[in-house]
């Protein structure tokens, strides 16, 4: 089924934290268009970060998110698809009810009436598709034609510079190792926890790294002596005779 444009925005130089690449389509017809106003509307997005390609699919039972990066990638198309056999059937059908009518006035009717209803059909329902391949084979692809009621639209040539992008980043992907993110922006600075290495840090997190208490060295015992009261020791003894200290 084929969606209409709500918002896109293609950018060459984006600002940090903005996406090279983003189009957020809806279902077409009146009823999603309501329910878009009342922001309950299921909505497909493809957006273009500097490391991955992020496809969404939404419901108004959920919605399935593929986030692909770019080593992934395979492959991008783009193309449109013309509905004129359509549209010359329907401007077809009314020349035929007009010449069935036998009057002239009727076929001259029917066949303004027709290239009219064949026109807009032609026009509404062009379709453009654009979208990838991952390595996996899977295709993640938007089909959409005009919108009326929001009067976006995309032309093949934005289609075009939306690929040139894609392929632009695939071909610098290196200059982005560093900007790899989760899906989502630190909070407080915090940064992101080591992976677990076993189910008790499954279940209770990650365990905090606290370094061992430092144990006091013992003092060294000096022959003849007690360290701690001074008091004349042997070798042999074991406690001191002064203090109870004990020697070994």
């Amino acid at each position: 089924m084929a969606l209409v444009i709500k918002s896109w925005s293609v950018k060459s130089n984006p600002a940090s934290g903005e996406p090279y690449v983003k189009v957020v389509a809806r279902e077409s017809g009146f009823w999603s268009f309501v329910f878009s106003l009342l922001g309950i509307d299921a909505t497909t997005t493809f957006q273009v970060t500097g490391t991955r390609i992020e496809f969404e699919q939404g419901s108004l039972s959920g919605f399935i998110r593929r986030l692909t990066t770019f080593e992934h990638v395979c492959s991008t198309f783009y193309g449109r698809f013309k509905p004129w056999k359509t549209a010359l059937g329907i401007f077809g059908f009314c020349l035929f009810l007009g010449s069935a009518m036998q009057s002239g006035w009727a076929l001259f009717a029917f066949f303004v009436l027709g290239a009219v209803i064949s026109g807009l059909y032609y026009v509404l329902n062009r379709q453009l598709t654009f979208g990838f391949t991952d390595a996996a084979g899977e295709v993640a692809a938007i089909t959409f034609k005009r919108s009326v009621i929001e009067g976006q639209e995309i032309n093949e040539e934005q289609l075009h510079k939306i690929i040139g992008v894609i392929e632009n980043l695939i071909k610098h992907r290196d200059d982005h190792v560093g900007e790899v993110d989760m899906g989502s922006s630190s909070q407080g600075g915090r940064m992101a926890s080591p992976a677990p290495t076993s189910l008790r840090q499954v279940f209770n997190g990650p365990d905090m790294a606290v370094p061992p208490a430092a144990v006091p060295a013992k003092p060294a015992v000096q022959p003849g002596a007690c360290p701690k009261c001074g008091n004349s020791v042997t070798a042999d003894d074991v406690f001191c005779g002064g203090c109870g200290h004990k020697l070994k």
